[in-house]
């Protein structure tokens, strides 16, 4: 009796527990630690709500997003041109960056020789299928070895204002 009672007891603390609200998804295999969050598109080429007066995203804005879209990664580089900077490694790095721009612009990263390093993605508010800003690579962080160096890249028409963040882990 006394056994049921104690079963009874953990049974009701347990679900008092559990009503702290919605439990998150996990994420699909092949994605763990990959933070998905939804694009930030733009009504009819309007500029988000947050934007600047150029209608290009504040650095403190892409900034934050780091820590949902690049978990465990520290910012590496901000870059307000396109190709941005290298960013060398002084060690194994996985990198991802997040990119904003004022019109509409394919991105990826590329190493010293060109090659690129993970998919590309759109961006740009006004881009067809684009947002006003973008995960390069979309897919999760590109792989870079020691010694090696990366930079985004973009092609696209008119010289745009661009803003990006590179995050990198370790």
């Amino acid at each position: 009796m006394r056994l049921a009672g104690l079963a009874g007891l953990a049974g009701l603390a347990w679900g008092a527990l559990g009503c702290g609200g919605a439990t998150a998804a996990a994420p699909p295999r092949g994605e763990v630690g990959v933070a998905k969050a939804p694009a930030r598109t733009s009504a009819a080429g309007a500029p988000p709500a947050d934007a600047t007066s150029d209608g290009v995203l504040p650095f403190d804005t892409l900034a934050a997003r780091g820590a949902t879209d690049a978990p465990l990664m520290r910012e590496a580089l901000r870059a307000s041109a396109l190709p941005s900077p290298e960013l060398r490694a002084d060690r194994d790095l996985c990198v991802r960056a997040v990119v904003a721009a004022s019109a509409p612009l394919r991105v990826w990263l590329a190493d010293a020789g060109g090659a690129r390093r993970g998919d590309a993605a759109a961006v740009g508010a006004t881009a067809v299928g684009g947002a006003a800003s973008v995960l390069v690579p979309p897919a999760g962080p590109a792989c870079v070895k020691r010694g090696e160096a990366v930079r985004l890249v973009a092609e696209g028409a008119a010289p745009p204002v661009v803003r990006a963040i590179l995050f990198a882990a370790p």
